[in-house]
């Protein structure tokens, strides 16, 4: 009878440092550099020596990318049991390096981490926040944009309170962050890529969304908006319109349009307010004054301006 299976007799614990994580299979293995079973000797015992370690996975998830980081502790067992050839990686052990990485032999700390610093995020932990995701965000507001109606609104500053322990974050080697913030009060959710490009959404529920790049939205069917506030559009640069169909505009109070340079429609018709004063013809002129008269009141003078068209017909009126 076997007894030298896992379970049994022959089951061994192992704790090492983590020395390659380019798996070529892509399953998430690591090579791991095991206390009291390998030297720390590159020449002896070079990291390709080592043998692949298979991470286990949560019992609900089939499939998963991405591998501990280099110069992370990790610890498992071996399914092979003495012969310890085929380890099996269960879990990392956090800490504080203190030393840095010394390439020129094995169990090296790695880059990632900070010296001195507990391996989990300053998000976290609330500290050193200035140099973080978040404090990018408030340190680069956009503020005082003015509007089309005289005021002004400003991005807000990011609500980032958060307590030890409900703020999850992961943060990868080239700078991306992930947040789920369950502090009390404080409760966000926050995406920032390394390019400073981020949404963060907010306690009460508002949310900010910053491009740091070019942004572009496809939607392959309908899009529907509704506003149920006020909606403010400032564009620095030019705006273009471009409908392949018809367009409709409904106003149900003042519409005001303020240009300071020239306006130009081109249509094959073009009706003003038809159907309720008396009709406009090509060549006509128009009073644009104030009141409307012509008088001598009026700033500009009756016969200033002339409607002219092409191949077209404007209608004023009926």
């Amino acid at each position: 009878m076997m007894n030298n299976f896992i379970g049994k007799d022959g089951f061994h614990w192992w704790l090492g440092v983590v020395e390659d994580r380019t798996d070529p299979l892509g399953l998430g293995r690591v090579r791991v550099r095991m206390f009291g079973h390998h030297t720390d000797n590159l020449e002896e015992l070079p990291t390709d020596g080592l043998s692949w370690a298979l991470p286990c996975l949560p019992p609900n998830v089939s499939m998963t990318d991405g591998a501990p980081l280099l110069g992370d502790y990790a610890f498992g067992f071996f399914t092979d049991g003495e012969s310890s050839q085929a380890p099996i990686i269960i879990g990392i052990f956090p800490g504080i390096p203190k030393n840095g990485p010394n390439t020129s032999k094995g169990f090296s700390e790695g880059t990632f981490y900070p010296l001195g610093e507990p391996t989990s995020s300053r998000l976290h932990r609330n500290e050193k926040i200035e140099g973080t995701a978040i404090g990018y965000h408030n340190n680069n507001l956009d503020t005082s944009v003015p509007t089309a109606s005289g005021g002004t609104w400003s991005e807000p500053k990011s609500k980032y309170d958060a307590k030890i322990p409900y703020n999850r974050v992961t943060q990868t080697e080239a700078g991306h962050v992930f947040e789920l913030d369950d502090t009390p009060g404080a409760e966000r959710i926050h995406l920032h890529h390394k390019a400073n490009t981020f949404f963060e959404i907010a306690p009460d529920g508002s949310k900010v969304t910053k491009v740091s790049g070019k942004n572009y939205e496809v939607y392959l069917s309908d899009n529907n908006i509704h506003v149920k506030g006020v909606c403010n559009i400032t564009v620095d640069g030019n705006a273009n319109l471009y409908v392949k169909g018809s367009v409709q505009e409904k106003v149900a109070g003042n519409y005001s349009l303020n240009v300071t340079g020239d306006i130009v429609m081109n249509g094959k018709t073009i009706n003003l307010n038809r159907g309720t004063m008396g009709a406009a013809r090509i060549g006509d002129t128009a009073d644009t004054g104030d009141d409307g008269t012509g008088s001598a009141n009026d700033d500009n003078l009756a016969g200033t301006n002339v409607i002219e068209t092409g191949s077209g017909t404007v209608f004023i009126g009926d």
